[in-house]
């Protein structure tokens, strides 16, 4: 598949009629808002749910089991889209989604099901909720890529950006919140109005697609390889981060998934109709787009880590304070990221931004580096809140170049692909931004602890940062030779 066969399929939008937009938006906003909430809605409430469920020992699974699934169904939403549209499939994640937030609140509560206890119920309805939710937040792009032509894509796709980080910001307050006010059942149980709200929009709003989608057929055995690979390599980077070292059993997860790899290679190769066209790869623009989304899912994921550990341990901040400190350097990146997609809508360029966003992301990363290594110890509080404050604005730095580049890599990979991969196609950027969230932060962990049985946390923390800003450059020289194809076809904008 060539650039140039690609640049000469344009998409096709749906142009809604404008009173339909609203609805439109507001479905995609509570639909994006949920999934996203509930990565991180449940980090100060699983405690109270452990201690309420007398399973302290299985707790992390409840986590664990929304990432893994949310993870994999990521493109396998997108193929369906492809195959059946994507009205239809994001209405059904959504009523999946209510119906698994339910029994997540009803965990314990519901009969002995095939010897399942209180806490195996809830990791169990967890499991189906992240099938839910993940599908939920690729589909979500998916949708404007479907609705709107490209000319107005960036501006949305940045609003459904910002929404993301807004509800990392505000899913830990709130779980808190309610599980100290209330029962913690009402975390998942507030899911079913609000997924009852998205789906009327979305039904009464949302068009029925015009776009040629894919033959009906599923590629059961791709599916089939692809889960044997995505989830030994998240769960075999959770123990390495964990642990700070390679151990056997990881050793023998990242064997496993080599295996599935080459074998969900193999078996793409031979598909009909492969869950994941390896044509698409081929192309320098997508692959590039795809190793820069994977590379700054890493910032995305992992440099909230190395904050909140700088603040907590080496300026000595509480946890509350911390949270109050990083809120408003999430704000920077969902204004940056909205700004983003208002400059790509009005220019219609890509390349001069990607590497404008680069350029400030390894800047920001470098002098947090730089900050950390002056901090010493033993701070008095004067010197300690300039600190602080040289801290956040390097931070602040790389948050404008990461939320300048979280809404562009979508809309160009719509742009190009053929319609009838356009799902799945869209839903691999959400994809490998996960992905290098999972596995980044979880070699970002282990660096860090490797780093500190020679050095102390000041030096640790610098050196991982330090790492990190080499990856950005690198991948800010790959972006020199990222094709620039218009955005706009003709006057239309279209």
């Amino acid at each position: 598949m060539s650039e140039q066969s690609l640049d000469l399929q344009p998409q096709n939008s749906l142009a809604p009629a404008k009173k339909n937009i609203a609805g439109v938006c507001i479905a995609l906003q509570i639909a994006i808002l949920l999934s996203a909430l509930d990565q991180t809605v449940l980090n100060i409430a699983i405690p109270k749910i452990a201690a309420a469920l007398n399973a302290v020992d299985k707790s992390a699974w409840i986590i664990t089991a929304y990432l893994l699934f949310s993870t994999i169904a990521t493109p396998l939403a997108g193929k369906l889209a492809d195959i059946y549209g994507v009205k239809n499939v994001l209405l059904a994640a959504i009523l999946l989604f209510a119906a698994a937030s339910t029994l997540c609140g009803a965990a314990g509560s519901i009969p002995v099901l095939f010897g399942l206890d209180a806490i195996d119920q809830l990791i169990l309805a967890r499991a189906l909720q992240g099938l839910a939710g993940g599908a939920m937040l690729g589909l979500c792009f998916v949708s404007i890529g479907e609705v709107f032509p490209v000319a107005e894509r960036g501006k949305y796709q940045g609003f459904l950006a910002a929404a993301f980080i807004v509800a990392a910001l505000v899913g830990p307050v709130l779980g808190g919140f309610i599980a100290d006010k209330s029962s913690w059942r009402l975390v998942f149980y507030m899911n079913i109005p609000l997924s009852a709200i998205a789906a009327l929009f979305l039904y009464l709003s949302f068009p029925l697609t015009t776009r040629k989608l894919a033959r009906a057929i599923i590629d059961y055995k791709g599916i089939v390889f692809f889960v044997l690979t995505i989830v030994p390599v998240i769960l075999g980077a959770a123990e390495i981060g964990r642990l700070g070292h390679f151990s056997p059993s990881a050793a023998v997860e990242l064997g496993g998934a080599l295996l599935a790899f080459y074998l969900f290679i193999r078996c793409e190769e031979k598909a009909i109709e492969p869950l994941i066209p390896l044509t698409i790869f081929k192309d320098r623009l997508i692959a590039i787009s795809l190793t820069t989304v994977f590379i700054t899912g890493i910032g995305l994921f992992g440099s909230m880590l190395l904050l909140a550990t700088i603040l907590q341990q080496l300026l000595l901040r509480s946890a509350t304070a911390t949270g109050v400190t990083l809120t408003p350097l999430m704000i920077v990146v969902a204004g940056a990221s909205i700004a983003g997609g208002l400059i790509l809508s009005k220019s219609g360029r890509y390349k001069l931004l990607i590497l404008s966003g680069l350029t400030l992301l390894a800047l920001g990363t470098a002098l947090i580096g730089v900050q950390v290594q002056a901090v010493q110890a033993g701070l008095n509080q004067v010197s300690a809140e300039n600190s602080l404050s040289a801290l956040l604005a390097a931070a602040a730095l790389g948050g404008v170049g990461l939320g300048l580049l979280l809404p562009v890599h979508t809309i160009i990979i719509q742009k190009i692909v053929p319609s009838e991969i356009m799902g799945v196609a869209t839903s691999m950027t959400q994809f490998f931004r996960s992905l290098g969230g999972t596995i980044g932060t979880g070699l970002m962990s282990a660096l860090m602890l490797c780093l500190l049985k020679v050095g102390n946390l000041q030096t640790a923390t610098s050196q991982v940062l330090y790492i990190y800003a080499s990856f950005i450059v690198l991948t800010l020289l790959l972006n020199l030779f990222l094709p620039e194809v218009p955005l706009r076809d003709g006057k239309s904008g279209k």
